[in-house]
C-alpha cells in the first residue's frame, strides 16, 4: 500500500489542517485527469475549501487560536494519559499491571473516541472520569502504576479549556464548534476517498506514477 493509514481523527485541530494542504498541494501540480483522479482530487479540494471557511469563520467570531489549542492540549493529555495505562497493563509486576487494568476499566467504559464527542459533552464525560478517578481507591491504584501526575494534568487542562469556553457567547461557541467539526468529518471521508483511489489505480496501472 502506498499510505498505510488515512485516519486522522485523533490529530490535533491544526495539524489535521496542515496535513490537509500539504496533500492539496501535492495535488495541485499532478496531472489528475491523467491519474484517473479528477473526480476525487475535485472534491477534495471542494471540501477542503468549506474547511478552510469554517476554520476563518470561528477565528472571526471569537472562537481563536487560544480555545482550539485548549482542546488540542487535554485531547493529548487524554490519549497520552490512557496510552500510558494500557502500556503498563504489560508492566512485569502483577501489582502494577493489575492496577492499570482496573483504571482502564473506568476510562474505557464511557467509549473509545472520547476527545471526538462534541466539545461540551466531552468536557462533561472527562469531568466524570476525573470524579472517579480521584476516588481514594482509585487514587491508591494510580499511585501504584505512578501516574497520577497524568491526572492532575488532564484536570487542569479539561478546567482551562471549560473556562475558556464558557467566557464566550454561547450560542457562538455551539455554532462554531460544530460547524468545525463536521468539516472536519467531511475532510477526513473526502481524504480517505481520494486515497482508495490512489490504491486502486496504482493496483490496475503501477506504483511508479502515484509515489
Amino acid at each position: 500500500m502506498l499510505i498505510k493509514s488515512t485516519n486522522l481523527r485523533q490529530a490535533r485541530f491544526m495539524d489535521f489542517y496542515q496535513v490537509m494542504s500539504l496533500v492539496l498541494s501535492f495535488l495541485s501540480v499532478e496531472d489528475k485527469v491523467a491519474l484517473n483522479l479528477a473526480t476525487e482530487a475535485g472534491e477534495f479540494e471542494t471540501v477542503f475549501g468549506m474547511l478552510d471557511k469554517a476554520l476563518k469563520q470561528a477565528q472571526k467570531t471569537g472562537i481563536t487560536d487560544a480555545l482550539i489549542a485548549a482542546d488540542d492540549t487535554r485531547d493529548s493529555i487524554f490519549s497520552g494519559f490512557t496510552g500510558c495505562l494500557r502500556g503498563s497493563t504489560r508492566f512485569p509486576d502483577a501489582e502494577i499491571s493489575g492496577a492499570a487494568s482496573a483504571l482502564l476499566l473506568i476510562t474505557d467504559k464511557y467509549g473509545s473516541d472520547i476527545i471526538r464527542l462534541p466539545q461540551r459533552e466531552e468536557t462533561a464525560v472527562l469531568k466524570n472520569i476525573i470524579t472517579e478517578l480521584k476516588t481514594d481507591g482509585n487514587m491508591a491504584l494510580l499511585q501504584k502504576t505512578g501516574l497520577g501526575l497524568w491526572l492532575t494534568k488532564l484536570e487542569e487542562a479539561n478546567t482551562a479549556f471549560d473556562n475558556l469556553y464558557v467566557n464566550r457567547n454561547e450560542k457562538e461557541s455551539e455554532y462554531v464548534n460544530g460547524l468545525t467539526r463536521t468539516e472536519r468529518d467531511n475532510m477526513q471521508n473526502a481524504f480517505d476517498k481520494l486515497v482508495r483511489a490512489i490504491e486502486a489505480n496504482a493496483y490496475l496501472k503501477g506504483e511508479a506514477a502515484y509515489k
